[in-house]
């Protein structure tokens, strides 16, 4: 099955916006949205840290982060998917020590 990242990026924005209209605790302003991702950011890293880390507990907390990177995208109709494939290249070309940084 392949996922549109696009479409989940708009839906994802979508849901975002609609949780802080109805009173949710979310800030959909960039500067919430950079906060809300470097939050999940250190969730995840204290998940993955954990020795009693559940893998459930951390694949979630992997997903909370790509979710709020999806959320900005969609924000700024972002082509992630594009994005994405520009910058696998550049790392892939960058692991051939071609490139800008070896």
């Amino acid at each position: 099955m392949m996922i549109d990242l696009n479409d989940m990026c708009e839906q994802a924005y979508e849901i975002s916006i609609k949780r802080e209209n109805n009173g949710g605790k979310v800030d959909s302003s960039t500067l919430g949205l950079c906060k809300h991702c470097a939050t999940e950011v250190v969730e995840m890293t204290a998940a993955f840290h954990s020795n009693t880390c559940p893998f459930d507990n951390c694949v979630s907390e992997l997903a909370d982060v790509i979710m709020v990177c999806l959320i900005i995208a969609g924000k700024y109709k972002i082509d992630i998917e594009t994005a994405l494939s520009q910058t696998m290249e550049k790392n892939r070309r960058r692991a051939e020590k071609q490139g800008d940084k070896l």
